[in-house]
């Protein structure tokens, strides 16, 4: 049986490195004695892969996970013993069986949604803020990624820039590509933001709001997207 899990990586985790995450569900899953399928050969493994790595310094809200089972499980059975041990602030939300031609969470997930959250700023103002940046012809900022040097245009892989009030604050919320036409990080998204006259001291909050599998312009969230 092959399982992709939906879980919530909170505030608490986000200093957690990739390897940190995978880690630490490994051990919930032998904790809860979930009936994980192993590799063969001389060092066995669980049969875990987990998506897209969540940036180091960011929680996200919706994170998945891949993983084969030997025994057919109910879903909110494997939901309730994962989240019986997991620590504070992470949850696994949603469980759906998937077929084993499904690739891999790596290879399907195309976009992102990062939100920012400021405070001590007007919603009207930030209003005023975007709509100069869609008169820019480009949205240059220095690579963040391993070639440094590089100058990116985010301007073709930045889909929809949304803004809203939500109690003192407001939250830009910026979906976007994660492989072609441009790999988007959010620290360029941060770049971006700072060099139309967001200062950083009003950002207090950066997550992961969503992770999706973009079809023309349609945005499926991986459990979703399942043969």
């Amino acid at each position: 049986m092959r399982i992709r899990c939906e879980y919530l990586a909170g505030p608490e985790l986000k200093f957690l490195s990739n390897l940190d995450m995978m880690r630490m569900m490994e051990r919930a899953l032998r904790r809860a004695e979930i009936p994980y399928a192993l590799s063969e050969g001389f060092n066995p493994h669980i049969k875990l892969s987990m998506g897209t790595v969540l940036p180091v310094g960011l929680w996200g809200k919706n994170e998945y996970f891949d993983l084969e089972l030997k025994n057919r499980v109910s879903p909110d059975w494997l939901i309730q013993q994962l989240n019986t041990v997991l620590p504070p602030g992470v949850k696994i939300k949603r469980v759906k069986e998937i077929d084993y031609r499904q690739p891999a969470l790596m290879k399907i997930i195309n976009s992102a949604a990062y939100a920012f959250v400021l405070q001590e700023i007007l919603l009207a103002d930030l209003e005023q803020l975007r709509e100069e940046l869609m008169q820019r012809p480009d949205w240059k900022v220095k690579s963040r990624g391993k070639k440094k040097d590089v100058i990116k245009d985010l301007k073709t892989g930045i889909y929809k820039i949304e803004m809203k009030g939500q109690g003192d604050s407001v939250i830009i919320n910026l979906t976007v590509a994660t492989g072609e036409p441009v790999n988007i990080r959010f620290d360029e998204l941060l770049d971006l933001l700072l060099s139309i006259g967001i200062k950083e001291e009003n950002i207090i909050d950066i997550y992961r709001e969503a992770n999706y599998v973009k079809i023309q312009e349609k945005y499926l969230t991986p459990l979703e997207k399942v043969i």
